[in-house]
């Protein structure tokens, strides 16, 4: 563990103008839609089962088990608890917000020519929320080990900037800020900089540290979807998916002296930092399902990478108190003690942006169904159960660099180096979902669980940390006359890590977190 995030340390800290790394990656890439409610209740099992218009997001083969036109609505609610561990004590923080799931349009028609084997063809215009990143989460404790501040202090000495203009210039969101507040200073030998180093400094103060965390939006994914139905025994399909990015975060960051002194250069400092990501993508997804004999199905499918096409916007503002340490330095008995700085001050008035393409992983699926009663009149079935398993290679993630923007060459080796550490970082992970429905003339009722494998290298999580989540779920639904509505309660728990900061050593902090997660999902839908 230590020599990968050693290695993803130092290129984090490098090319600091950029602030794209591994773990924003990852995030951008756990594939989590909500989709209808009957598919929700059965833990998103639906590669080979079919016949739901959640199908354009899990095999699109299952949409030619459609023979009527429908339109369906889905409405969410979300409900997000993080339990995060620091130190020997514990935070808890919530967050609910409305959600959609999978809604939209289903058409489908049967072939004229009787003689032909394409029974009948669909299509479907669907939108739904494949990420949500609706989140409220703090911690704190005493550090003895480490300051925040040196996260700035290694920005410049990774950088070798030996330029005083340069270290108040070049790094807008993080660096520049601490040297322009006299929280980070240079260290001469002969007139020359030599090094830098923070006020904040451990060996001279234990340190109380707080992070606040408010993060919001979600990824929405519209896809037009076509699948045929051949001799009823093959069903093949495929969709385009076109994912949108919103994702903003509000991080505010608290660093107090330990120790009571007033006269050691430090008092405490504020980070307020506001973070976006927009953009769009492009996706495809291949699917087949084969029903070699009555009541059994097989599902195949591949989702090919997402091609997204993003850009950040970050603005920070740090405030600082550092005692009598400026009045020392500079002979000047009239400056103050705090002193407050922000990206638009050293930028002209702007937000930094960047802009950048990232690749998501790909994803393959098998499924097996079992239906009870399989007969053409899906009226009559009477119960199925259902299997799916997933491998996605997360690191095949990677980051491109855009040669539009600013230092096009050195975003380059950047972005080379971030792909480095994915491939050190993160694995082929496992996902499985099983779930089942049990059918009383118009009523169902349904259970599902889905379950998704660690991302990570067995070596690369604290000792004693994981980082799993698994999903149980129930519903129950309503069929008759043309109009269907299903709803489903699904539960998540799970096990994760947040680093709060990284240095190149091994004194960074980290808490860990235990979170779950509450989702109530409805669907309602017309045949015509």
């Amino acid at each position: 563990m230590k020599k990968i995030l050693l290695g993803f340390l130092l290129v984090q800290i490098s090319f600091s103008l950029v602030a794209q790394d591994a773990f924003d990656a990852l995030r951008l890439s756990q594939f989590n839609p909500v989709n209808t409610a009957r598919i929700r209740s059965i833990g998103g099992a639906n590669v080979s089962l079919g016949g739901d218009l959640s199908s354009a997001y899990i095999n699109p083969a299952g949409l030619a088990q459609y023979k009527t036109n429908e339109i369906v609505f889905t409405p969410g609610f979300f409900m997000n608890r993080a339990n995060m561990k620091y130190n020997d004590s514990s935070f808890k923080k919530g967050r609910a917000a409305l959600n959609n799931g999978a809604s939209g349009l289903i058409v489908s028609w049967s072939n004229r020519w009787r003689s032909s084997n394409i029974k009948n063809t669909t299509i479907s215009l669907t939108l739904n929320q494949t990420a949500n990143f609706n989140s409220n989460f703090n911690y704190s404790g005493r550090n003895n080990l480490s300051s925040y501040s040196e996260k700035w202090v290694e920005e410049l000495v990774a950088n070798q900037v030996d330029n005083f203009n340069n270290a108040l210039n070049f790094f807008p969101n993080g660096a520049s800020l601490a040297v322009e507040n006299y929280l980070v200073d240079t260290i001469l030998s002969t007139g020359s900089i030599v090094g830098y180093r923070t006020n904040a400094e451990i060996l001279r103060m234990p340190l109380d540290q707080n992070f606040v965390y408010e993060t919001r939006g979600g990824i929405q994914e519209a896809t037009f979807g076509a699948a045929w139905n051949f001799r009823e025994k093959i069903l093949y399909g495929f969709s385009i998916g076109m994912p949108f990015v919103d994702f903003r975060r509000n991080t505010t960051v608290t660093e107090k002296d330990g120790t009571g002194n007033n006269n050691n250069d430090f008092d405490n400092f504020r980070l307020t930092e506001t973070f976006s990501t927009r953009g769009a993508g492009l996706n495809a997804r291949l699917g087949v399902i084969f029903k070699p004999v009555e009541h059994f199905r097989i599902g195949l499918t591949f989702h090919t990478p997402t091609v997204y096409s993003l850009t950040d916007r970050t603005n920070a503002t740090l405030t600082t108190d550092i005692e009598n340490y400026a009045r020392r330095i500079t002979g000047d008995n009239s400056r103050g003690s705090q002193f407050t700085i922000s990206t638009g001050d050293i930028t002209g008035g702007e937000e930094y942006t960047f802009s950048y393409p990232l690749t998501t992983p790909r994803r393959a699926d098998a499924s097996l169904s079992y239906v009870f009663r399989e007969i053409k009149d899906v009226t009559k079935q009477k119960a199925f159960i259902t299997a799916d398993v997933e491998l996605v290679n997360y690191k095949s993630m990677s980051y491109s660099s855009n040669t539009e923007s600013f230092n096009s060459s050195d975003n380059s080796s950047y972005f080379n180096s971030v792909n480095n550490d994915i491939d050190a970082l993160y694995r082929m992970a496992l996902n499985a979902r099983i779930g089942g429905e049990l059918k009383f003339k118009t009523m169902m009722v349904r259970a599902g669980f889905n379950y998704a494998g660690s991302p990570y290298q067995k070596d690369v999580l604290p000792d004693g940390a994981k980082a799993w989540s698994m999903t149980p779920s129930l519903g129950i639904g309503y069929r008759d006359k043309g109009m269907f509505a299903d709803l489903t309660y699904a539960h998540t728990l799970g096990r994760d890590v947040h680093f709060a900061y990284l240095l190149s050593g091994n004194d960074y902090p980290f808490a860990r977190n235990h979170f779950n997660a509450g989702q109530l999902v409805a669907t309602i839908g017309f045949k015509f």
